[in-house]
Order: C-alpha cells, then structure tokens, then sequence
C-alpha cells in the first residue's frame, strides 16, 4: 500500500477511535447520573479528554495491517480487534486513572471511572472490527477504481504475475501491459496493449492513474521515454525494485552525500534524536527506580539469601550487547552459590523446571522477574536500555549466529532489559526451535520499526507479563 495511504488511514482510525472514545465518555455519564441516579464526578471534560488521548497513543501502527486485517475472516479479523481492544483499553485506563491520583477531586467516582473503563471494552472491539472495512469501502468504492498500466519486457512482466493479482484486489485496476522488446509475457491474463512507443497515445485517451515500470538490463534505453510521456500526460510512476527479489527482508532507500542508496535494513535508531530520546527514556524510568525502589528489593532479597542460600546478592555473567561486544549483566542471584570452578562449568546451561540449582526464593523472583531487576544499572552505565533484544551468552549468541541468517541485525541496538518477545511471553529455555527463530524475528522487526510508542507499548506488555507470568518463566 502507498506509504502515504496507509499514513492517511492509520490517522482516520485514530481519530475515528479517539472520538467514539470521547462521546461514549458522555454517554456513559449521562446514564451514570440520569438512569443509574448515581453521583456527578468533578473535571468531567479532562477525564473525557485524558481517555481520548489514550486511545489515541494506543492506536499508533494501528492500520499497518489493513490488507492483512481485511484478508482474514470474519473470526480471525474478530480475534485481532480483541486484542487490540485489551492493549487500548490498558492505556485508557492507566492515562484515567493517572489523571485521578494526579487530580484528587473528591467529588470523582473511582466507580464510575471503572464503568467507563469496563464498558468501553465491548465498543473497542467492535470499532477495531468494523471501522477498517468501513474506511476501505468509502475510501475505494467499486466505482473509484484506479486505471493502471503496466510496463516491462515478456520474462520481467511474467515475474510480476503474483503481485499484479493482489493488486488488482486493493483499488487498482490494470488495463494492459506494454512491453519493451519483442517478447511478449506468456503468463499473465492481461492484454498485450503494444510496444512502449505506443504508450503516450494510449495515455492520452484513456484516464490511467499510475504507470508501473518493471526494469530489465535494457532500461536506460527506454525509461527516459517512458517517463516524459507519463508526465505529459498526469499519470505516476511506479517503478518495481528488481533488487528486491534477491533479499528476504525488504529494501530501504537512503540518501548518503547527495547519492542514493538502498538499505537492507531500516534503523530508526541511527538517528542522533532517537537515539536521545530513547535514551532519556531509559533515564527516566532508571534513575527515579534505583534511587527509591532498587535498596527495597535489595534488602528483601538479601534477607531472604541470607535465610535459604548464602552468598554474593548479585550474579554477574558476560554478555554479548550491541555491536557484538561483550559486557557484565547484573541480576540478583536466584540459584544456590558454587565454588569458581562448578559455576563455570554450569553457566551456560539455562534453568530448567524444578532446577536444583534454584533456591526457593529464587523460584519466586525468576518467576516474577525480580532477579532481572539490578539490570537497571546496566542500563544507567549504558551497556543496556530498558527495551531491545535481551542479550544472549557467548556460547548461545553464538550458536545463534551460525543457525539464522542476519542475526547480528539484532544487535544494531542496545539489548535491553525487556524486549518485544519477552513481553509477549517468549521467554526462558531454548527448548523449542520455531520458538527461537519468532524471538529473533521480533527481535529483527523491533531492530527495524523503533519508535517511543513502541518502547511504551513494550513496556506495559511487560508490566502485564510480570503480573501475570508465562509458564515458561522458571
């Protein structure tokens, strides 16, 4: 889809959920104080402005998917709504109820509040349902089919036959093909129009949209052409990246000292404001939790150590972080110590169910993620941020490395404490191969896609996570 459509779409769902948000606002106090005879609450517009707006940050990336969404059925786009629904309503009622503790007016009802909350499950799902097939069909009417011709010698056109098929089904609609040599395509069902010369004519008497151009070794010959008859005529160019077959992960264009360049991988982090925002992120969750919280847990694990298994209060162990280079993580020791020598020899093997080595205490803070808490100083000495991809041992990054293709990819960011598998409850034993390979894969999106709400959404999934803990966490 047209980066600048699906843009325009992401917006229109935004603000199609940001406002239903806001009127059911009212309609819920309306029948809070009128049907149920129950009391007004204070600040009504900021609490109905504050749910607004979180809906409005829940739903960034919202519509990314919209051709994915709209290919499913009617369960699986019904399954998708649901949760995205749960993730929004989980903002909503963080933005709600953090603007009541902030506010404390006495006259709010905490009651109504979670009224609102509650009954704006049911309305999330079914705008997530419905709104995008609703934009789709008043956005690309039958009627408002886009003409579309197509350009390219016989073997490059015939290349093209999945994607011209998918097209087809998304607004667009192909007149013919015209081809650049004398051999004409043999597998696609659309008319041979003519050769390239012929096109200015045919442009000029029929309402084409876009003109999609498929390179081949002959191009710089005839492009030119093809481009000033385009022009003349109001039509786009859509110019097919050939380079793109050759590579699993898509193309990025950009721009270095005045030439052009692809990319095999988008990296929003290479730019010097992400990279600080992100890292002011990282401080601000960091510093105020080991100044205030941290010496807490410090003290409670310690007493507990002390009682079931004595020794060091922190495990050190050598990663491998950004860049491939190596450094010590922090972490609360969960397993009984070993001299120097046995510990060595067991480091590398991962804990297991009912591991023997985990003492009692430990169980419960590797349950509940509590042993991963003294990483927040890795993340104030830089080594690691709050979020990216967890960093693995030498010996299983290695490994790794040598199995999947790229996998260094992951390691253009900083590892962080919590990541996008982990906090989807992808954690724990490598005991599953297909498991593995969707941790690296998300770890290759994360690398790919970063923006701040993505950190955020990350870091409420883990808040969720941690609560409720996967079975893979022992």
């Amino acid at each position: 889809m047209n980066n600048h459509r699906a843009r325009g779409l992401a917006a229109l769902h935004k603000s199609v959920l940001a406002l239903a948000v806001f009127c059911w606002f009212w309609l819920a106090l309306y029948a809070w104080e009128i049907v149920f005879l129950m009391p007004v609450i204070g600040l009504p517009w900021n609490y109905a402005f504050v749910a607004a707006v979180a809906v409005f940050t829940a739903t960034f990336g919202a519509t990314e998917g919209y051709d994915q969404f709209l290919s499913r059925n009617s369960w699986g786009r019904f399954a998708v709504a649901a949760k995205k629904a749960n993730f929004q309503l989980a903002i909503i009622a963080f933005f709600v109820f953090a603007a009541y503790f902030a506010t404390e007016v006495k006259e709010t009802s905490r009651l109504f509040l979670g009224f609102f909350i509650g009954t704006s499950w049911p309305c999330l799902i079914l705008l997530n349902f419905i709104t995008p097939g609703v934009l789709n069909k008043l956005l690309n009417p039958p009627e408002k089919k886009r003409l579309s011709v197509i350009l390219g010698n016989g073997k490059s056109l015939d290349s093209m036959k999945d994607w011209i098929d998918q097209h087809s089904s998304k607004g667009f609609q192909f007149a013919g093909v015209f081809i650049t040599s004398r051999e004409a395509p043999s597998n696609l069902t659309l008319p041979v129009l003519g050769h390239y010369s012929l096109l200015s004519d045919f442009l000029s008497q029929h309402d084409v949209h876009q003109v999609v151009v498929v390179p081949d070794e002959h191009i710089d010959k005839w492009i030119p052409l093809v481009s000033d008859f385009s022009h003349r005529n109001g039509c786009r160019v859509l110019i097919y990246n050939s380079l793109s077959s050759y590579f699993e992960s898509s193309l990025v264009f950009v721009e270095e000292s005045g030439r052009q360049f692809f990319s095999l991988q988008n990296e929003p982090l290479e730019s010097p404001f992400n990279q600080m925002t992100k890292r002011l992120f990282d401080l601000a969750f960091s510093l105020p939790f080991l100044v205030f919280v941290f010496p807490f847990f410090m003290l409670l694990v310690g007493v507990f150590q002390r009682l079931q298994s004595p020794g060091p209060l922190f495990f050190k162990q050598e990663r491998v972080g950004m860049g491939g280079r190596k450094f010590v993580i922090w972490k609360f020791r969960s397993m009984n110590y070993q001299p120097k020598d046995e510990r060595e020899r067991d480091e590398s093997k991962q804990a297991q169910p009912n591991d023997a080595r985990v003492f009692a205490f430990g169980r419960f803070m590797r349950r509940f993620s509590i042993d991963e808490l003294p990483q927040f100083i890795n993340v104030i000495q830089g080594q690691m941020s709050l979020v990216g991809p967890r960093p693995y041992l030498a010996e299983h990054d290695h490994l790794f490395q040598r199995d999947y293709k790229a996998y260094r990819v992951r390691q253009f960011v900083k590892p962080g404490v919590t990541g996008p598998a982990q906090c989807r409850g992808l954690r724990g034993e490598f005991t599953d191969p297909e498991l593995v390979r969707k941790r690296i894969e998300m770890d290759f999106d994360y690398v790919g896609s970063w923006s701040f709400w993505l950190d955020c959404e990350i870091v409420l999934r883990t808040l969720r996570q941690v609560v409720f803990p996967p079975k893979t966490a022992y």
